[in-house]
């Protein structure tokens, strides 16, 4: 098992410290024992960066100097839009976004499809926003190609949300290019509008998974709280994280498990990452001595 962070995980850091740069924020990965950092775009995530385009360059140097390895890049793109020319600017954010990621050696980008209708900012109905999907990947595989990096795309916001229709849209395109970003938690998601078992979507996708989130959820107890579910430290939720991981072990997944901590709300990110970090180092311990 190889381990990745997110940035998400340091968002609160990242916007609250302004000493906190991109790489304060590998050497944090290093010092944690990770084995890779996962990189996020500048376009939708502008908080990340002080100064997108000299930092950019300088992160094959600082992971290498550091003994870590660039695990992905991550577009936060919405192809679901219905003007054309917002949506052409989506496919743009992420072709550009392939280019990033190749310049800095990264082997995939993470990408969304989009948001249902009903959800906040869906603007199609689920008809025509798959049909957007599809046409935006189709717009975009193109570039992976020439880039040599894959799309990798994750389950998230509806669209798609579910384990059939991602594995419909790799099965679509059948192309090398195409593959799948498992978030293990997203399935029971507060944004998704059908739930679904993390070790179902793990049977029908496990053959195209490129990169995984590793984080957890737990149940909501708060009776006024607008959400089931709510984030928490990896290991003390609900999501089968060992499960998940022994079987993507068994299948010969050689990709990372990148953690995206998202529950600062409940445990400050200065705790929960390293937490959530050794609950991850000890499922790999196990998980290698069983599989």
């Amino acid at each position: 098992m190889k381990i990745s962070c997110t940035p998400i995980s340091m968002a609160k850091t990242f916007k609250e410290q302004k000493e906190f740069t991109i790489r304060k924020y590998i050497e944090y990965c290093a010092k944690l024992g990770m084995d890779g950092v996962d990189v996020m775009d500048s376009v939708n995530y502008p908080w990340q960066w002080r100064d997108a385009k000299s930092e950019l360059s300088e992160i094959p140097q600082t992971a290498a100097d550091n003994g870590l390895q660039i695990a992905a890049y991550a577009c936060g793109n919405n192809f679901t839009k219905k003007s054309d020319a917002e949506f052409n600017q989506q496919v743009a954010n992420v072709k550009a976004g392939l280019n990033k990621a190749a310049s800095i050696g990264a082997p995939l980008v993470r990408i969304f499809g989009g948001v249902k209708a009903h959800l906040p900012n869906g603007e199609l109905s689920y008809p025509d926003a798959m049909s957007r999907v599809l046409q935006g990947i189709e717009l975009c595989l193109p570039e992976a190609e020439k880039c040599g990096v894959v799309i990798a795309l994750e389950n998230h916001f509806c669209m798609p949300g579910l384990s059939w229709e991602i594995k419909s849209i790799v099965k679509h395109f059948s192309s090398p290019y195409l593959k799948v970003m498992f978030d293990c938690a997203n399935f029971l998601s507060n944004n998704m509008d059908e739930l679904e078992d993390p070790l179902r979507a793990f049977d029908q996708l496990k053959d195209d998974v490129v990169h995984i989130h590793y984080k957890d959820f737990a149940l909501n107890t708060d009776p006024e709280a607008e959400t089931r579910i709510r984030a928490a430290v990896a290991g003390e939720g609900i999501i089968p994280l060992r499960q998940l991981a022994a079987g993507f072990e068994a299948n010969g997944y050689d990709g990372f498990f990148s953690l995206e901590y998202e529950a600062g709300a409940f445990t400050p990110e200065s705790e929960g990452v390293p937490r959530s970090t050794e609950y991850i180092k000890s499922v790999r311990k196990v998980v290698e001595k069983l599989v």
